[in-house]
């Protein structure tokens, strides 16, 4: 299913009922599987930001290491703003890239203190803004500190919709594909974005995996397209 008009189709058909089976399902399974991650214990936008920036080509596992103690050294925009290079690097070492992700971070403090007066902002072209923010972490903020009901459109999500919903983009970088988007938006349900935004990362994470899902575990095999293709 790639073309625009079999996506709308599908949506005008059975989208809502394998809506409302994926999110109820996904979410149940969450409440009792869910990752202890130290940046989805604070909804401090400035925390939740800097674990983005921390995520980025790097595993959970890995930022769980260093992002306490980042966040103890460097508290505030201004902290990280002020902050020498050298020792931003070697704190973050571990992630890797650790020059290249030294820089950025610091350039990020100091536009948050000269640009946003050391707060982050919540409006999307505001975050987008921001050096190294692209829109899953501009998304993400808004969802993880601001609680505004968007979708995480990354390698993972595409995935887990991908098998479960049969949807196929024609693009080479699915994650950027429009139509994705616009599917996701409206799979996301009211008021808890946060919620599902976690549980799809922890689904993808220890069910829907890559390369071999683990189809006989998962708790919605029975109406995923992909563990029922012909």
């Amino acid at each position: 299913m790639n073309t625009e008009d079999e996506v709308k189709t599908f949506l005008a058909s059975d989208f809502e009922e394998l809506k409302r089976l994926f999110n109820d399902t996904v979410l149940d399974w969450w409440k009792h599987n869910k990752r202890d991650l130290p940046w989805r214990r604070t909804s401090d936008p400035y925390q939740v930001l800097i674990a983005e920036m921390l995520l980025r080509k790097t595993t959970a596992r890995q930022v769980a290491t260093v992002y306490e103690s980042f966040i103890f050294a460097y508290p505030s925009p201004k902290a990280l703003a002020e902050a020498d290079e050298e020792e931003v690097e070697e704190k973050i070492r571990p992630l890797g890239i650790s020059k290249v992700r030294a820089k950025l971070l610091v350039s990020l403090g100091k536009v948050l203190v000269e640009k946003f007066e050391g707060k982050i902002p919540c409006v999307v072209e505001d975050l987008l803004s921001l050096p190294g923010v692209g829109m899953y972490s501009a998304n993400a903020v808004r969802c993880f500190a601001f609680y505004v009901d968007v979708p995480l459109i990354d390698t993972n999500f595409v995935r887990v919709i991908s098998r479960f919903f049969g949807l196929v983009s024609s693009k080479s970088r699915a994650h950027t594909d429009p139509k994705l988007w616009s599917f996701a938006e409206r799979l996301i349900p009211e008021g808890k974005s946060r919620e599902f935004n976690f549980a799809v990362l922890d689904f993808a994470s220890l069910i829907c995996k890559v390369p071999k899902p683990e189809c006989i575990k998962c708790p919605v095999s029975g109406f995923c397209r992909y563990n029922n293709k012909p």
